[in-house]
C-alpha cells in the first residue's frame, strides 16, 4: 500500500452535517469524521463493484445454461442426474 498524500484543505462545509456524522461515527475530531466518511464511501464503492462483478458472472453463466423446463419435478430429476454423473453417485 502506498503512503497517503496528506494535504491541507480549506473547505466550506455544513457544520450540522459534520456534527451529526461525528456523533454517528463516535469520533472526536472533525478530521477523523471526514476521513471515516470518505473511507466508508470508498469501501461501499468497492463492495458494490465486487457485487456487480459477481452478478455479471452469474448472469453470463446463466445465459449459457439451457432453459429450465416448466415441469419443476423434471428439472429436479435432471439436476440430480447431472450431480450423480459429475460426482459418481
Amino acid at each position: 500500500m502506498s503512503m497517503a498524500a496528506i494535504k491541507d484543505k480549506h473547505l466550506k462545509l455544513d457544520q450540522r452535517k459534520i456534527d451529526t456524522a461525528k456523533q454517528i461515527l463516535g469520533v472526536k475530531t472533525e478530521t477523523e469524521t471526514i476521513e471515516r466518511a470518505l473511507d466508508m464511501v470508498i469501501q461501499k464503492e468497492k463492495a458494490e463493484s465486487k457485487r456487480k462483478e459477481v452478478v455479471d458472472r452469474i448472469l453470463a453463466r446463466r445465459a449459457k445454461m439451457k432453459p429450465i423446463p416448466e415441469d419443476t419435478a423434471e428439472w429436479i430429476r435432471e439436476a440430480r442426474e447431472e450431480r450423480d454423473r459429475r460426482y459418481g453417485f
